[in-house]
């Protein structure tokens, strides 16, 4: 099975850079080729370097700039040597509500946007799977994928980070990676830690930052009234929608 995305790797060591992650001693060279992606995963465990990779979920039904802006903020912040979006199938924790386009047609607008950013990949592990897709198991096959020297860190809302405690053996997410919260408009953050004991508090990373206030909800209403998106998602996504007449 296809995990990723046909972007290929090409680890060499250089100079450091102040905008990118400096975990690996090595430099990013992305390029496209047929097939599947080949990540460097046999080098990393080669020489058993530390990589930290943000993990971000969702059904990006479609997905826009507020979510490419809080992955590029975790990015930076928290030092990520990439993040992964994979988009859901059937989010468990959302049984009985179902997504406005199919999972193929998302993922391929999720493809288009992380595209532009060469520190950004995308991953089928949600997807291929039939069913719920539950984080506990999407963790392990990550942890598989990278082996034991990668750091995982799931990103979500900070006004979602109680909400995880709620999810298939919630309290064991917390030993399975970090998570990074973000906080959103005029949310109280001492409520969401409030939630959580000191153990799990100590396996969170809170963000407070600039949020783009953008709600898939609102954009697929702005095209069924036919009203513009562009500016709110990239370009390419926003040529996407329109091409094949979505959420209309």
């Amino acid at each position: 099975m296809v995990l990723y995305s046909d972007k290929v790797y090409d680890l060499r060591p250089k100079s450091k850079d102040p905008n990118q992650s400096t975990n690996l001693a090595t430099a990013r060279r992305c390029t496209f080729a047929s097939g599947r992606l080949k990540l460097t995963l046999r080098a990393v465990r080669r020489y058993n370097a530390i990589v930290r990779i943000g993990l971000m979920g969702g059904t990006f039904d479609p997905i826009h700039y507020g979510h490419l802006f809080i992955a590029e903020e975790a990015r930076v912040c928290c030092s990520l040597d990439e993040v992964i979006f994979f988009p859901n199938n059937t989010p468990a924790h959302k049984e009985g509500k179902t997504a406005h386009a199919d999972p193929e047609t998302r993922f391929a607008l999720t493809r288009l946007a992380v595209d532009e950013n060469p520190c950004f990949e995308i991953s089928r592990i949600e997807i291929d799977r039939p069913g719920p897709s539950y984080a506990f198991d999407t963790l392990d096959r990550f942890q598989d994928e990278f082996g034991p020297q990668a750091e995982l860190f799931y990103i979500v809302g900070a006004d979602s980070i109680g909400d995880v405690l709620t999810w298939y053996r919630g309290p064991e997410l917390f030993e399975k990676c970090r998570f990074i919260a973000f906080s959103r408009p005029d949310f109280d953050l001492g409520k969401a830690k409030a939630q959580l004991s000191a153990a799990q508090r100590e396996r969170v990373d809170f963000l407070e930052t600039v949020l783009l206030d953008i709600a898939s909800r609102d954009l697929r209403k702005r095209v069924k009234d036919g009203l513009p998106i562009r500016y709110l998602v990239p370009d390419a996504v926003e040529r996407e929608v329109r091409a094949r007449g979505l959420y209309l």
